[in-house]
């Protein structure tokens, strides 16, 4: 039977591997292109180093090919019949030091950290870094390149989420193609290991969802001390399983006070709890790998980092449509011949690319397996405010305390923590 109840606390250090995943990875060999980013940023590490290489790997570990390269830290796979993935949504390896740091996770502290960085994927946000974890593919392949894209099936810039034109709010009438490549559920399912995902009930039936956890059990909650109970439940003895838990609610907490406010360390405490409980109520057959990481981190972002240059007025007369993107990573359609000006507009604050420059340079997955039908999602201009700042426009949402998307290194780089049961 499972063993249930909160596992006993151990003075133990994890400090010293999220130090070392601060690290800035190396840059040779990563990205072939003609892209100059400043000294600040992390790009996604797609040769070994990313969550896409993390998901990769434990989907090969039951037989799903990839042709994405390994996941390059050691884990401790042989053996293992069963593989719990926890995701703390917005959990930056930043984050986790200072957390660490504080006293505020004993638990994770006692997880075996990577010895290495690894990063998030570009933009490093949940859109694009979840349902990378949920396919075991890049940005670039899946199509999920933001919360909001430019669609040409639907001419319009559509929230993926709320699946809407953002400007006039219709709703999209069919949104069957945005199911671009097939789930690693789906794959893991095909070959005889029992999926499942622990989730919230509120995501249970949209239209992500049924796609990106196609052939998964979905075990809905309602309050996260929930979920100790409902991931022992998916390990039976007789099958090989693969359990994805995910935690949103560090993200939410750090989007409306800030990651280095009080009620985000609050949250984080909590999780550290449950994660305890989670790994108490796991059956100690020793077959059974937990690993734990997070989609992106997230930066504070102070109000008056906020940046206005794209108005209404600028949106009608020198952009074709709204802006698309995030605001810490926004993609912008110019008008034929107002480039120079969004570019002189928006430089003071941001670097800027274009977009052709950052598919063909790998940023959103290497070039070899981008999808070119999903190139026109990322527009023409790209724009990647400096640290500190965030490119407000007419639809964006009411301005956040803590936001991610962008390549500094509280965005980019993530935990990677595992421990065998």
């Amino acid at each position: 039977m499972p063993r249930t109840g909160r596992a006993p606390e151990r003075s133990c250090h994890a400090t010293d591997g999220a130090e070392r995943s601060l690290k800035v990875p190396s840059r040779r060999g990563q990205l072939s292109s003609p892209m100059h980013l400043p000294p600040h940023a992390i790009r996604p590490d797609y040769a070994g180093g990313s969550v896409l290489n993390l998901a990769a790997t434990l989907g090969s570990h039951f037989g799903v090919t990839t042709h994405h390269a390994p996941y390059r830290h050691p884990l401790p796979l042989d053996g293992a019949r069963h593989v719990v993935l926890i995701v703390v949504d917005a959990l930056g390896a930043g984050q986790l030091r200072d957390a660490v740091t504080r006293g505020d996770a004993p638990t994770l502290a006692c997880l075996t950290p990577a010895p290495g960085p690894v990063t998030s994927v570009f933009p490093s946000t949940t859109m694009a870094a979840l349902t990378t974890l949920h396919t075991a593919r890049a940005p670039a392949e899946h199509g999920y390149l933001g919360l909001t894209v430019w669609l040409d099936e639907a001419q319009a810039v559509v929230n993926l989420i709320r699946l809407y034109d953002v400007y006039t709010h219709t709703p999209l009438a069919d949104a069957g193609f945005l199911a671009a490549v097939p789930s690693l559920y789906r794959q893991l399912h095909d070959r005889g290991v029992a999926a499942h995902v622990v989730m919230p009930a509120a995501y249970q039936h949209s239209v992500l969802t049924r796609w990106a956890c196609d052939g998964a059990e979905y075990h809905p909650y309602a309050q996260p001390e929930e979920t100790p109970t409902l991931t022992a439940a998916t390990l039976q003895p007789g099958q090989p399983s693969y359990t994805l838990v995910y935690f949103p609610e560090y993200d939410l907490i750090c989007h409306g006070y800030g990651p280095d406010s009080p009620e985000a360390h609050a949250e984080l405490r909590r999780t550290d709890r449950i994660v305890a409980d989670l790994l108490a109520a796991l059956p100690r057959t020793g077959d059974t790998l937990v690993v734990l990481t997070a989609d992106h981190g997230q930066s504070p972002q102070p109000p008056d980092g906020y940046v206005d240059t794209i108005t209404k007025k600028v949106m009608k007369t020198a952009l074709r449509g709204p802006v698309a993107g995030e605001e810490r990573a926004a993609y912008l359609r110019p008008q034929t011949g107002h480039h120079a000006e969004i570019a002189a507009l928006l430089a003071p604050h941001a670097t800027l690319l274009t977009a052709d420059d950052a598919w063909t340079g790998g940023l959103f997955g290497p070039p070899a397996h981008a999808d070119p039908r999903l190139r026109p999602r990322v527009g023409d201009l790209i724009a990647v405010p400096h640290p500190g700042h965030a490119i407000r426009r007419p639809t964006s949402p009411a301005p956040m305390l803590g936001l991610h998307g962008g390549w500094t290194a509280e965005e980019m780089l993530v935990p990677v923590l595992s421990v065998r049961v």
